[in-house]
């Protein structure tokens, strides 16, 4: 599973193992090891929220929690939709914008196995 941050918004991409752990599991999560220390590290992850009706984002104890309704998680998950997109307030007004994507091969390759394990990209048969 691959995060990425930018201003107000997350952005989670999942390979098709990811999504399979999500299926049977409910949970899709990664941990970066920061430093030398067990306690350096920073999580994210997707969970199955059980008794939600939103997608919601929580971050807690240097954890990134996403968390989607088991309905669009099943949805989302057994089908060929690509993304879940949903968006929460923040402090001062502002908001929250979150992504849940399918990850797609890419079209240019990329170097450190960036492509292992994704999606076959739609937009390849037209290239």
């Amino acid at each position: 599973m691959k995060l990425r941050t930018t201003q107000n918004s997350i952005r989670l991409r999942l390979s098709q193992t990811d999504i399979r752990n999500f299926v049977e599991t409910g949970v899709a999560e990664e941990t970066v090891q920061i430093g030398p220390a067990s306690e350096a590290a920073f999580s994210y992850r997707l969970q199955r929220g059980e008794t939600s009706d939103r997608t919601t984002a929580v971050y807690q104890n240097n954890c990134l929690t996403v968390s989607i309704p088991s309905a669009i998680a099943d949805r989302w998950s057994t089908s060929e939709e690509v993304s879940i997109e949903a968006s929460q307030p923040t402090a001062n007004a502002a908001e929250l914008f979150i992504l849940i994507e399918k990850d797609f091969a890419c079209l240019t390759p990329r170097d450190r196995d960036e492509d292992m394990d994704t999606f076959p990209n739609p937009a390849a048969a037209h290239g």
